[in-house]
C-alpha cells in the first residue's frame, strides 16, 4: 500500500529528472509546480534520502536519485507493458492513440478519420501532434508517425497508405511574361520561390540537382502556396496543397518530363504496437479513407 501512496511522488521524480526542472515536469504533467515539490518532498521523506540537490539553476539528482531512477523507469515501463498488453488483447478501441505527423496532408487527409475514431469510440483518447521534425517514437511513446519517402532500417514497423508527388507550378499570367522555361536549367532565369538553394531532378533514370533563387523564401509550404497562386513565381509544392489547383486552371504544371516521380507514404508504428486494436484500427481506417475517396490522388 505504502507503494500505491508513492506512486505520483514516482511519477513526479521520474519526470523531474528526465526535464531537469521543477517547471518543466509541472508542465507535461499537467500539474503546478508547487504539486510537483509537494509529491518529491514527501517521496523524500518516505524514503529518508534526498533524491535532488537544488539550486536557483538547476536540478541535478544525487548519487542515490541516479540509482532510485534507474528502478523507477524499469517499473513504470513494466506497468506501461502490462496496460499496453491488455489493450492489444482488447477488440474495442479505448485507452490512448497518439499520432506524430505534419503538413496539410495530415490536417485535411488523415485528421478527419481520427475525429471519426474519436466520435465512434468515447473510451478512445486520440492526439495529434504536428512536427516538422522526426520524432523519436519510442523514447516520446507515439503509437504511429506518418512519414514520407525513404525510410532509414529501424525497428520500426511501415505500412504504405498513398503516395506524395512534388509539382513545380506557377500561374499562367507568370508564364506568360516570364522566360522561356522548357528545361530544368531554365530555372536560373525565373524566380523560384522557397526555402532550398535547389531543386532535384531526374532524367533518363538519373537524377541530378539544379540551383534555383528567388525573392522569396519560407518554410512554410501554404505560404508558398499562396505566393504562387499571386503570381510572384515558380513554387515546389506536394500534391495535397497543388492538385486542386492545377485541375481548375489556377495554376500550370511545369517540367514534369523531369520529375523524380513519386514518394511512398507510411505509416511508421514501434514493433510492440503490432497488434494494438488502436493502432491496427488507425491504419485500416486511413487506408480505407484513402483508397475510397482519393484513389487517383498523389498527395
Amino acid at each position: 500500500m505504502e507503494t500505491i501512496k508513492s506512486l505520483q511522488g514516482i511519477i513526479a521524480f521520474v519526470k523531474v529528472a528526465e526535464a531537469g526542472s521543477f517547471s518543466k515536469a509541472a508542465e507535461i504533467l499537467g500539474v503546478s509546480k508547487s504539486h510537483i515539490s509537494k509529491n518529491i518532498r514527501q517521496l523524500e521523506s518516505d524514503l529518508g534520502i534526498a533524491l535532488f540537490v537544488r539550486s536557483t539553476r538547476k536540478v541535478q539528482l544525487t548519487h542515490m536519485g541516479e540509482r532510485y531512477l534507474q528502478t523507477c523507469r524499469e517499473s513504470l515501463n513494466n506497468l506501461d507493458a502490462a496496460r499496453q498488453e491488455i489493450l492489444d488483447l482488447s477488440e474495442t478501441p479505448r485507452g490512448s492513440l497518439r499520432v506524430t505527423l505534419a503538413g496539410v496532408f495530415g490536417e485535411d487527409y488523415v485528421a478527419p478519420v481520427v475525429v471519426e475514431m474519436a466520435k465512434r469510440y468515447p473510451e478512445l483518447k486520440v492526439e495529434l501532434n504536428f512536427s516538422t521534425r522526426i520524432v523519436d517514437l519510442i523514447e516520446e511513446k507515439f503509437d504511429v508517425a506518418i512519414r514520407i519517402g525513404h525510410l532509414e532500417n529501424s525497428s520500426l514497423l511501415a505500412q504504405k497508405i498513398a503516395s506524395r508527388f512534388e509539382y513545380i507550378v506557377c500561374t499562367k499570367g507568370y508564364l506568360s511574361t516570364a522566360a522561356d522555361l522548357n528545361e530544368p536549367a531554365d530555372l536560373i532565369n525565373h524566380n523560384c520561390i522557397g526555402e532550398r538553394s535547389s531543386w532535384s531532378f531526374k532524367k533518363r533514370g538519373k537524377s541530378f540537382q539544379v540551383p534555383i533563387s528567388g525573392n522569396f523564401k519560407s518554410n512554410n509550404p501554404r505560404v508558398l502556396h499562396k505566393a504562387a497562386l499571386a503570381g510572384l513565381g515558380i513554387a515546389r509544392l506536394p500534391g495535397s496543397y497543388a492538385f486542386e489547383d492545377i485541375k481548375r486552371g489556377r495554376l500550370v504544371s511545369v517540367l514534369e518530363n523531369f520529375s523524380e516521380g513519386k514518394k511512398d507514404i507510411w505509416a511508421v508504428t514501434p514493433a510492440r504496437h503490432k497488434q494494438n486494436i488502436n493502432v491496427k484500427l488507425f491504419i485500416q481506417e486511413v487506408k480505407k479513407h484513402l483508397a475510397d475517396d482519393f484513389r487517383h490522388v498523389l498527395f
